[in-house]
């Protein structure tokens, strides 16, 4: 079994409004958790699954990929992990939340889609772009293998949000570009920032029956 625990929100940093549960109920991340599942399943080889639970990893929300197909996503109950919301979420977007969550969940399942895996094995990362990254040896083996990743499973949550939060698109998806930028001295692996505004600059309008999946390599193979 290939098991992947994969995360949007995936280390902890300094300098962001912590979120807690009573703020943002579980139960709220929850219902659009799976308003999303019902959305994407059929991008999906198998019907994904969620699970509401408490677990010590430092993020409020991933997804186990598994080899077969299979996909499940986690909210993550961790009050120290619920913190972590404060990346994206704030007072000043608090009308956006659902559609940030929205395409936060979006992300995770992008990390389980068939495309994810042909597209981190035969991707090349532009040499400019991975420049700083090849070297931090304190993320992992792989560090280019998890840009990899992030790239494609970021490109998904932007596909979603252009289909689906409508006239709050745009602020949905330049709310996380921002945020991979912020971050990026934390998540070396995940500032995906510069390839994401590159992408938003060209047609992300998916062609004829394509699945997301589908066009998310294309887009990312043209830049």
């Amino acid at each position: 079994m290939d098991l992947a625990m994969l995360s949007f929100l995936l280390s902890l940093g300094l300098g962001f409004g912590s979120i807690n549960l009573t703020q943002l109920p579980a139960h709220q991340v929850e219902q659009i958790a799976r308003e999303v599942l019902t959305e994407l399943e059929a991008e999906m080889r198998t019907k994904p699954s969620l699970i509401v639970t408490e677990r010590p990893e430092p993020t409020p929300l991933g997804a186990l990929a598994y080899a077969n197909g299979k996909c499940v996503v986690i909210v993550n109950t961790n009050e120290t992990a619920w913190a972590q919301w404060g990346r994206f979420l704030n007072e000043n977007n608090r009308s956006h939340w659902p559609q940030i969550i929205a395409a936060s969940v979006a992300h995770e399942m992008g990390h389980c889609f068939r495309e994810s895996r042909s597209f981190v094995a035969n991707y090349e990362v532009n040499e400019d772009e991975f420049r700083g990254i090849q070297n931090t040896g304190s993320f992992g083996p792989k560090p280019e293998m998890v840009y990899k990743q992030e790239l494609f499973a970021d490109t998904v949550a932007i596909l979603y949000a252009k289909e689906n939060a409508g006239s709050d698109a745009d602020y949905v998806i330049e709310s996380m570009i921002q945020a991979r930028e912020k971050f990026s001295a934390n998540d070396p692996t995940h500032n995906t920032s510069r390839m994401l505004s590159r992408l938003i600059a060209k047609d992300t309008t998916r062609q004829g029956n394509e699945t997301m999946g589908v066009a998310a390599t294309r887009l990312l193979s043209a830049l």
